[in-house]
């Protein structure tokens, strides 16, 4: 388990490395000049000897590896630099935003659960009848229908139609609910098929026909055999798709105006705010991958195979 452990973090340290020096090339690949963005933002009349100075005064005139070298350093160290809009260190701008973004993800992945263990298991029980046809159909359009068009559909039926439940900002259990099942729809439908295929998988197991021989009862085959190895598989999912509801909520919460980083890091890709960027490029890196060292060690536990490899 030790060296388990120091190879995922080593492969961590890649990872960040890599993603690190891909997005600070792409940025400064990328059409836009900040300083002149800025500039027509606050109105200022954008003439040379301005934009030379706004220029210098963020760090854009030194050379491309100096620029370089003091990203990398700053980055492995948690110092992200300073917004260029704010002019506030941007690890703390990012560290204020957390809490409505874990909010909104940890809301989602449990509209997700639910929906992969109702939709699977029940579509997996009762396989091939009405209720197997209707559970596929509704996971084959609840993983079809994209996530900002769900969540137009949700505004417009739940709150502009019947005003139901409120369709921007964060305050109260109301204002989470439609982002929350726009977020954890689609993934929750996926999944319920994958968890249905691999029930159905097992009950063909020939483990699973002699413990129906040996007298055991259904429900304690299906809930102590099927479903246990069966579920191996999801965890993993699970995990992944946590980690893409913190990082990757950036249209759900722009289509509900959610204050978590998804819309924070709108407004910095539309202001070319460089260190937003790079900064919410690491974070959300580094969550993914320790996210993933996490649930292949709960894997690990898990699966008694994997622990005698």
């Amino acid at each position: 388990m030790i060296r388990f452990c120091l190879e995922r973090i080593a492969q961590l340290m890649m990872v960040i490395f890599f993603v690190s020096t891909l997005t600070f090339l792409l940025l400064r690949l990328a059409p836009g000049d900040p300083a002149y963005i800025l500039l027509t933002t606050h109105d200022v009349p954008a003439s040379e000897e301005a934009l030379s100075a706004l220029r210098k005064e963020l760090g854009l005139t030194e050379p491309l590896w100096t620029q370089y070298v003091h990203w990398v350093t700053d980055a492995f160290t948690w110092q992200w630099g300073t917004s260029y809009v704010s002019k506030e260190p941007v690890t703390e701008e990012l560290f204020r935003r957390i809490p409505a973004t874990l909010e909104l993800a940890t809301a989602g992945l449990m509209v997700m659960i639910f929906i992969t263990f109702i939709l699977g298991i029940s579509t997996a029980i009762y396989s091939n009848g009405l209720l197997d046809l209707v559970g596929r159909l509704m996971a084959l359009l609840g993983s079809s229908i994209p996530s900002f068009w769900l969540g137009f559909l949700f505004i417009y039926f739940f709150s502009v139609q019947y005003g139901w439940l409120p369709s921007m900002g964060r305050g109260t259990l109301k204002h989470l609910i439609l982002p929350a099942i726009t977020l954890g729809l689609g993934m929750g439908t996926i999944y319920a098929r994958v968890l249905r295929t691999n029930m159905l998988e097992m009950m063909n197991q020939h483990f699973i026909k002699a413990a129906k021989a040996r007298g055991l009862s259904n429900r304690r085959i299906l809930v102590f055999q099927v479903f246990k190895h069966a579920f191996l598989p999801v965890v993993t999912m699970l995990g992944t798709s946590f980690a893409f509801m913190l990082g990757g909520s950036i249209i759900v919460e722009s289509i509900f105006s959610w204050p978590g980083l998804g819309k924070y890091i709108v407004e910095a890709i539309n202001m070319r705010d460089y260190p937003v960027i790079q900064g919410y490029v690491m974070f959300t890196s580094f969550l993914f991958v320790s996210i993933h060292i996490v649930v292949d060690m709960i894997y690990v536990l898990l699966d008694p195979r994997l622990r005698v490899r």
